[in-house]
């Protein structure tokens, strides 16, 4: 799913991407399905970085930019994989993120300009705002989440933002006895305002003359938000005092998985996977619409609230088939937490050589989701606010689809040049005919489009 700017969500969008081709998951990806490996006949797909004895060296470089001139992202990465003669894997990872662009704050838009401002710092005991004091709060590294003003019918976005993410990688898988491995890793993540840390640890168990492998992993994540303004009131009204400095998050996931080899040139794949996050997920720098019930226009802007928990279960099942030297992905993933929130992923490529040293593969990928329970696009403020609300379009209802190009060429026997290029769409509900007001007649979507271009490299020692 393809995301709008969120401290540490983008971050995650792009770790993905960049993930998918350097072949290794990103932290933020944890409940995600490995990719199963192939059997196909040689070719330039088939030689992987897995070779005994090899040293891979594997850097790229990512754009990413969003559509109406939004969220606009450059990521590095530079990855470095030792696979030791007896059979120990070292890897590590280095990824440098620079985020630019503006994002949707969560408001409706309006037929009259509209003025953002973030909460006030707290006064001491005994000391009263001034009359009609805002809130001045801008952070002067990122620009984010200061005072701005937005133009009729436009869609509120909080612009200016800019900030950078630095991400370590480090990994070691052990044989510890016949057909038995043991992984175990760790992640860093830097932003100006989110943290990260998780440790991840997975068995993988090979049976029947490596035609099965049993595998069971669990990875745990400490987050942190330290907000450029400060944490708001969970619904309070905007510019109202903010009542803390940071926030935490603590995940853990668990993937049990099976992988089969049907026949030479044919596996399935089959995962489980169950996580569990429980601390502050509500987005500090969303804001929900009040409006008139009979005009549709905004009346009060409040900030979101979030529940502290929230549990996810999916289902991922994949298959991959060679035919000659092309060779077919296939995958279906089933998803649902405890938010009410229910996806399904269907994504499909065909790997295809060219000439002796070359590859393209094309690929389609199809997401849809139902709303979270507490999503709305507005409320009325003649209407009882729940204790949990949010209209941040990434918890809507909506469906998405992604059209991706990969290519790639081994220059010579250590040398691989690769590349892909991705259009993601997502398509919401964007008109509402029974809305109240001049809101049946405004558009509620702010769900994103956007264009990823990936380049790379790929050296081997042997």
């Amino acid at each position: 799913m393809r995301v709008q700017l969120s401290r540490g969500g983008l971050a995650a969008t792009l770790g993905v991407l960049a993930g998918t081709l350097l072949g290794s998951a990103p932290a933020a990806a944890q409940v995600e399905a490995a990719p199963i490996p192939t059997t196909a006949a040689p070719n330039a797909y088939d030689q992987t970085a897995s070779e005994v004895g090899t040293i891979v060296a594997d850097t790229a470089l990512l754009i990413y930019q969003e559509d109406d001139d939004r969220v606009r992202a450059v990521e590095t990465t530079a990855a470095l994989t030792w696979n030791t003669p007896g059979g120990m894997v070292l890897s590590g990872k280095f990824t440098y993120d620079s985020l630019t662009g503006a994002t949707p704050n969560g408001a409706v838009r309006s037929r009259f300009p509209q003025s953002f401002f973030p909460p006030r710092q707290p006064r001491p005991i005994g000391m009263a705002a001034a009359a009609g004091e805002l809130g001045t709060n801008p952070d002067s590294h990122t620009g984010a989440s200061g005072r701005y003003t937005i133009a009729p019918n436009q869609l509120p976005v909080d612009k200016g933002f800019k900030d950078n993410r630095k991400a370590y990688d480090l990994g070691v898988t052990l044989p510890l006895a016949s057909g038995l491995k043991l992984s175990v890793g760790g992640a860093a993540s830097y932003e100006t305002d989110f943290t990260s840390y998780s440790a991840r640890a997975s068995l993988a168990k090979d049976l029947w003359n490596k035609n099965t492998t049993l595998s069971l992993g669990i990875n745990y994540e400490h987050d942190t938000v330290r907000p450029f303004t400060g944490v708001p009131r969970a619904l309070s009204f905007m510019g109202d005092e903010f009542v803390g400095a940071a926030r935490k998050k603590w995940i853990t996931s668990v993937v049990a998985g099976v992988t089969q080899v049907i026949s030479p040139s044919w596996l399935v794949q089959l995962n489980y996977s169950y996580g569990d996050s429980r601390g502050y997920h509500t987005d500090p720098y969303k804001l929900f619409s009040l409006i008139d019930s009979a005009t549709g226009d905004p009346f009060y802007t409040i900030y979101e609230n979030r529940p502290r928990r929230r549990t996810r279960n999916s289902v991922y099942a994949a298959t991959k088939f060679a035919l000659g030297s092309a060779v077919t992905d296939a995958s279906v993933r089933w998803y649902h937490d405890s938010w009410g929130i229910t996806a399904m992923t269907y994504a499909v490529s065909e790997h295809a050589p060219v000439g002796r040293v070359g590859y393209v593969e094309p690929g389609l990928r199809f997401y849809r989701q139902t709303a979270a329970r507490f999503f709305a696009p507005f409320l009325g403020i003649d209407v009882p606010t729940p204790a949990f609300l949010s209209a941040d379009s990434r918890l809507s209802r909506f469906r998405a689809w992604t059209f991706s190009l990969k290519a790639g060429a081994h220059i010579t026997q250590r040398l691989e040049i690769y590349g892909a290029a991705e259009r993601y769409l997502q398509e919401g509900q964007r008109f509402d005919r029974t809305a109240p007001g001049v809101l049946a007649r405004t558009d509620l979507f702010a769900g994103s489009r956007s264009t990823s271009l990936i380049s790379g490299l790929r050296y081997t020692w042997r």
